[in-house]
């Protein structure tokens, strides 16, 4: 998959989430749930693991029951419900090794990149937390619009640091831009998000452009899918700090 084709599934995700942001909770959430199904598929072939189907089962397992531990959790924080998914996830993991053995001198590959994807795909439901928070709403309209942009701008062109500028350039414009446009955030607020979603997309590229082309679909878009659920956390912890 070419690094404009990841960049513009990056983009499109990111404006899913702003939309569905924008229609409600639940919108969100049936957004993010069709992010995990596809990522679930795709990172076990694109981080090598042994048993794809396992891996894939762990993943989206983990990563729904923290969805829906989120969604439905009945007070803030809400985001301290997918704890015990983490948890489970890593845990499963280890326990899948002895049922479903890997390839021999693949095991420690298997259950790190298993227990990793879990991680992040238990991230996703971040969005949710994020979004149910008093205050935060329109955080993530921002924070997911600046992701979008910034992923278009991670490709703009053929030179890895003028881009790695424009990206963090226009992620945190497109940040202050909402910031002036929602009476909930403040323009250094609007700027701040903006700047984390834009470091997201930049770091995780920058990580993507370094290990080959995935060739596999599922894998690419998986690999494109990672910097959406990858920054529901760091969005939910930003807009703690500015929220409270």
């Amino acid at each position: 998959m070419s690094p404009s084709t990841r960049a513009t599934i990056t983009a499109a995700g990111a404006a899913a989430v702003a939309g569905s942001a924008i229609l409600g909770t639940r919108f969100l959430a049936l957004v993010v749930f069709g992010f995990l199904v596809l990522a679930s598929v795709g990172w076990p072939i694109f981080l090598r693991v042994s048993r794809h189907l396992v891996s894939t089962a762990i993943i989206l397992g983990g990563g729904t029951i923290a969805l829906v531990a989120v969604l439905l959790g009945r007070s803030e924080p809400y985001l301290r419900y997918m704890v015990l998914a983490i948890a489970a996830i890593v845990i499963a993991a280890l326990v899948a090794e002895i049922f479903w053995p890997s390839d021999k001198d693949h095991v420690v590959t298997s259950v790190s990149a298993t227990a990793a994807a879990g991680t992040l795909a238990a991230s996703g439901a971040a969005w949710i937390a994020s979004h149910r928070t008093v205050g935060s709403e329109d955080l993530v309209v921002a924070a997911a619009a600046a992701l979008a942009v910034a992923a278009i701008a991670s490709v703009a062109t053929s030179r890895g640091s003028l881009n790695g500028i424009l990206t963090l350039t226009l992620g945190a414009a497109t940040g202050f831009g909402t910031g002036l446009l929602f009476d909930s955030i403040t323009w250094y607020g609007g700027l701040l998000v903006g700047l984390v979603a834009a470091s997201a997309a930049l770091l995780i590229n920058e990580l993507a452009r370094r290990e080959p082309r995935p060739k596999n679909l599922w894998a690419g878009i998986a690999s494109a899918l990672t910097p959406v659920l990858a920054s529901g956390a760091l969005i939910y912890v930003t807009g703690r700090l500015l929220v409270g």
